[in-house]
């Protein structure tokens, strides 16, 4: 209980802050009316009735006539990782678009630097504006052999992270475990019941029967929807719906008639990201760009506001505390100019101005990294091109072979087949038909294991791009038209400690270094923004017709949506969930 919240509404205290004049937007109730707002200590102390003596001396006033008061948004499912900047960055470029929280499991930082690498993440988001909800990954292993990870994540470490006090539950637990009766997922789910936590799911393209006995254990949401029907079915049987607007997964206007055609309540739905880079950020926005598709889309605008604010704080179970403007709750309030266009103007987190007139008023200084979050990226010895290439019997003429496809705004892939060429042995990509190489280089100095196939989709003409970030294993993943440019891209990421990279004619063109784990940069957000589009518009120019290629490669890896994935084991089928021959016959 805190007296000086008593005292501050009483009148008997002075408030840190009272905000006067504005538009109080309640996501409970759906109006809009004028109001002032108290605040203290960080928190709010009272909404529309500030006694004389909560104003004193000292107190802050901000004006706020003319503008829409809503709670700071919150992200239910991101993994800040993806935007490639360090935390303190992400907040730094975040918080200009209104979000004051985020749900991010840190589990890419995970997958490479384990336990150590979580708790110096903790360490820095300790006073940033941005807040840390954190959900526990309830994935993070080599799976039966079928990738290398830098650092896996026990059992036993997850019964005793999610009762932590900044841990808000379980993330993406998966299905396939679960259908499958894990003892592992079965006492993750019970730490999670057992400490009040969430119970957060990932079940992509999954109905019927099979989503019935999933919903069964308690899973709260899920964020893998690709078409409205696919959510409403979720919906209907009780899951909340988290509609994901990412970079290589763009669903948000697949899932709206959900909304404006079904005239279904979305009190049960969030708006959320999964995974965008800064560019996106730099150039569209963060919750706010959502709100604005939405809007756009037919959505009435409080509702859309209620999706990146209440409806996230009670999916997460954090509604005591944040997502709504009512006392006693975390004083983060966003203005906006206009509210159908989402315009934000000033951010205030736990009761400070943090933005006015859409700028960062505040320092948020660059941080030191701990030891565990460098120096991540072990390579043995230099990779040639010979090592990348996918062999056969030499005598053969032509090879059947399996086929990533891939797509630019989902993260299902489709399985293909084509008949390629064979010469000396190597089967040979065929730029003109957009069927090029992929490998994935092992580079945690665990045996230096390496996976190849081909894949369709990228159309890129000529050269290679290689990326450090895969999910969920973050090895080193590259594209190409022939090995030179490949291996090249390779061994410049293991000289960066971790990066995107393109190469042309065995040369580097462009590059973006992610020294931090091999995922994050250490450079302002906006710079890294400039490189990024540099690098973008240099694959569009060679006929890459993807919104995000990176972001895109960085999704190929993984082995739990289908059809296929590839990992430095090798080619992976999702559904039958083994390792299969990227050859299937030679002629």
């Amino acid at each position: 209980m805190n007296h000086r919240l008593i005292d501050v509404a009483l009148g008997n205290s002075p408030a840190d802050l009272v905000i006067k004049g504005g538009k109080l937007v309640n996501v409970i109730t759906k109006e809009i009316y004028d109001t002032d707002i108290a605040v203290a200590d960080g928190k709010i102390a009272a909404v529309g009735y500030i006694q004389e003596g909560a104003i004193g001396p000292d107190t802050k006033i901000v004006d706020a006539k003319g503008k829409y008061m809503t709670p700071g948004f919150i992200d239910a499912h991101i993994h800040f990782e993806s935007s490639m900047l360090t935390m303190t960055e992400f907040s730094k470029m975040a918080i200009k678009h209104g979000t004051t929280g985020i749900a991010s499991d840190l589990m890419e930082i995970a997958i490479v630097a384990g336990r150590e690498g979580i708790e110096a993440i903790f360490d820095e988001v300790k006073d940033l504006p941005v807040k840390l909800h954190y959900p526990v990954p309830a994935f993070m292993s080599e799976e039966g052999g079928l990738q290398t990870i830098g650092a896996a994540l026990y059992i036993e470490m997850v019964e005793e992270l999610i009762s932590y006090p900044q841990a808000v539950g379980l993330a993406e637990v998966l299905y396939p475990p679960i259908l499958g009766h894990s003892p592992a997922s079965e006492r993750m789910l019970e730490a999670a019941a057992k400490n009040g936590k969430t119970a957060e799911g990932h079940a992509p393209a999954l109905f019927a029967e099979k989503l019935n006995a999933y919903i069964t254990t308690g899973i709260r949401s899920d964020h893998e929807s690709t078409s409205a029907e696919e959510a409403l079915d979720k919906l209907r049987r009780g899951l909340r719906v988290l509609i994901r607007e990412g970079c290589a997964a763009a669903d948000l206007e697949a899932l709206l008639p959900m909304l404006t055609e079904h005239k279904v309540d979305s009190r049960h739905c969030a708006m959320v990201s999964d995974d965008i880079d800064m560019l996106h950020m730099h150039e569209k926005g963060h919750l706010d760009h959502k709100v604005r598709m939405a809007v756009n889309g037919g959505v009435d605008p409080i509702e859309a506001i209620q999706m990146v604010t209440i409806n996230p704080a009670e999916s997460l179970k954090i509604d005591d505390r944040c997502g709504i403007i009512a006392p006693g709750r975390e004083a983060d309030i966003v203005f906006l100019n206009d509210l159908a266009t989402c315009d934000v103007d000033t951010v205030i987190s736990s009761g400070k101005v943090v933005v006015e007139g859409g700028q960062v008023v505040v320092a948020l200084e660059k941080k030191d990294y701990a030891p565990c979050l460098l120096n991540t990226v072990k390579l043995d010895h230099e990779i040639t091109a010979d090592e990348l290439a996918v062999k056969v019997d030499p005598s053969a003429a032509t090879a059947k072979v399996r086929v990533i496809g891939a797509n630019a705004t989902s993260l299902l892939t489709d399985d293909l087949e084509a008949d390629l060429e064979v010469k000396d042995g190597i089967v040979q990509a065929d730029v003109e038909r957009d069927i090029l190489n992929i490998a994935c280089v092992e580079r945690y100095g665990k045996g230096g294991s390496i996976g190849r196939s081909f894949i369709k989709g990228f159309g890129i003409s000529k050269g290679a791009i290689a990326t450090s970030m895969g999910h969920d294993h973050h090895n080193i993943t590259v594209v190409g038209s022939n090995g030179e440019d490949m291996a090249t891209a390779v061994n410049r990421i293991q000289e960066l400690q971790g990066g995107l990279v393109i190469t042309e004619n065995g040369k580097v063109k462009y590059e973006l270094p992610l020294p931090i784990c091999g995922l994050v940069s250490d450079k302002d957000g906006v710079e890294c923004a400039a490189i990024l589009k540099q690098m973008q518009e240099d694959l569009s120019a060679k006929g890459c017709q993807m919104q995000s290629p990176f972001m895109t490669l960085a999704f190929i890896t993984l082995i739990f949506i289908p059809m296929y994935g590839i990992t430095d084991k090798g080619l992976v089928d999702v559904l039958q969930g083994k390792l299969v021959d990227p050859v299937i016959s030679c002629k």
